[in-house]
Parts: structure tokens; sequence; C-alpha cells
């Protein structure tokens, strides 16, 4: 099971000796680099909290959260004041594609929303532009970039008191829920789905609130055939959150063009626009038994 263990003396070593593939050395620091500067934030009146992500007994991975800004730090953006900071996070290159860091990132906010230094708004991090693995991870979990830099690195915030949000691949487990929104697919469509992966459920305080599920127009370009969030649990963000991590998600498998449609008496088109999703036309079928009003395309171009 993961879990978040104390950096001490007993497991330095092994924190050390944990480390990233080479092509991703270039977004995250050395866990020697990390531990030296918990050390000077230490040194000057700051706040830092190292720990060793295990799986059972075994080191997996390394992350520090902060807090605030210390006597040395004469650079810091506007959000750190008072504020929480996942500082840094790694999984060794062993280990990655098992799940642990989507693990670590719900025990890392639980830490933080114990508010070890106190009340604070948010919760911020930052990482490198062309880093959609970690931008990916993060808006899942409802980290929404701002304006504002760390050096050459984005910045994206949590608000702590909002509803915790939640955005995994859809499992099996999941079909009860999913059977709940979605009336178009049967049993076997969902299993390909599941098979598939590409369907998401989004949890709001850990309750399931919302689905999405796309395919591929002309067998290349994402389209997103379905967005759905339960009534109650709407106008809270949960459909952009979705969208936003769907677009990652195409962007991170080398898409650059993602797709939807909605009926032109619904008001879905005008939440596409706003996402920046551009009309492409419509169409409606000739044929009773599917006459409805005219389908929008519409579709956005990945930046």
């Amino acid at each position: 099971m993961i879990h978040l263990e104390k950096l001490s003396g007993n497991n330095l070593q092994a924190a050390i000796d944990l480390s990233v593939s080479e092509d991703q050395q270039n977004y995250v620091a050395s866990n020697t680099q990390s531990i030296m500067e918990a050390y000077l934030a230490l040194s000057h009146h700051g706040h830092a909290f190292p720990f060793v992500i295990c799986n059972d007994d075994t080191p997996v991975g390394f992350c520090m959260i902060g807090f605030g800004v210390d006597d040395d730090w004469t650079d810091a953006p506007s959000v750190a004041g008072g504020n929480y900071n996942l500082w840094r996070l790694m999984i060794d290159r062993r280990y990655q594609g098992k799940g642990f860091g989507r693990a670590a990132m719900k025990l890392i906010l639980d830490f933080i929303r114990s508010r070890p230094c106190g009340n604070a708004e948010y919760c911020w991090l930052s990482y490198e532009p062309q880093n959609t693995a970690a931008k990916t991870l993060y808006s899942s979990f409802g980290f929404r970039e701002t304006e504002e830099w760390d050096h050459d690195e984005k910045i994206a915030v949590l608000t702590l008191n909002a509803p915790r949000m939640h955005i995994h691949i859809a499992a099996l487990d999941d079909r009860n829920f999913w059977f709940s929104l979605d009336k178009h697919l049967n049993e076997a469509l969902f299993t390909e789905k599941v098979r598939q992966k590409t369907g998401y459920i989004l949890t709001l305080d850990d309750e399931p609130a919302g689905l999405l599920r796309y395919s591929l127009f002309w067998d290349t370009i994402p389209f997103c055939n379905l967005l759905y969030v339960k009534p109650d649990k709407q106008r809270k963000g949960c459909g952009r959150a979705l969208m936003t991590f769907w677009e990652h998600e195409m962007k991170s498998k080398g898409c650059d063009l993602v797709m939807t449609s909605t009926q032109a008496d619904e008001q879905a088109q005008h939440f596409y626009r706003r996402l920046g999703y551009a009309d492409c036309g419509g169409f409606t079928l000739p044929f009773p038994e599917y006459q409805q009003p005219l389908e929008l395309i519409l579709a956005k171009k990945l930046s």
C-alpha cells in the first residue's frame, strides 16, 4: 500500500538513490538537491516537509511540501506567501506507470488539507510548460494554471477549501455510476471503453459526479462523444475540469486537434465556445427515426 514516510536517517540513502529517467531529468531536480533546499528553508525560518513515497516497504518516490516564504527566498511568486506548495514530486523510473504518482497525490493533498502550518487558501506548484505528463496529473486533481510564473515554470493553483476533485480512467467497478448517466452504451460497449481507456470519471469529494467518453473521428482525431455532469454537481467546474483533462491527455498522445458536437437547441454549445471550440458546421439525418435538431460540430486546436 502506498504511504508517505518522513525523511529520516533510516531512509535518507534510499531517497537519494531514487531517480527519474534520463529524458525527465530536465523536469525535476535530484532528490539530493531537494533535501539540500529543505535544509536551507528550515535554517532560514521556513517550512519544508520531505517524504519518501513507499509501496509497502519499498521506496518508490520522493515528495516535498513547503509553506510560505523563508528569509532566503527573495524572488518568490506572489502566491507563495501564506500558502502551501507542492515543492517536489517524483517517482523512480523503475516504478513509473503503475499509478504510484496518482496515489501519492491523494496522500499529499490529505496532508496539506490537515493544515500542518495553519490555514491557507491555496496549494500551488509549478512545472515546465513542456512537461505534459505533470500538467495532466495535476489538472486531474483540480490544479488550474494562472498567469504567474516561477522563473521558467508555469504556476498552477488549487483552492484548498473547494470541493476535492479527481479524475480517473473509467474501470469496470464504475459500471453502476456510468449507466446511471449514460443511456447510450450497452454493456459490451462500456466494457470496450474500459479496455480502450477512452472513458473518464470525475469525483467530487470522493463522490462520482460526471463522466466523459470519446472515440476517434476519421480514426485519428479525438472526438468527445459524451460529457455529462450530475445536475446537483453542475456549476462547480466539473465539466471544464473533464474537458481540460481530456485535452491534456490527447495532447500528450501527440494530437493537436480535438472535436465534439452538441444539438443546436442545447446550451452546451456556449460552454464549448467559452473553452475555445470553433463551429465547423452541422448536419441532420433525413430519416424519421433519427430526426432531431441540427447537430453542431465544434473543434479546437491544442496549443
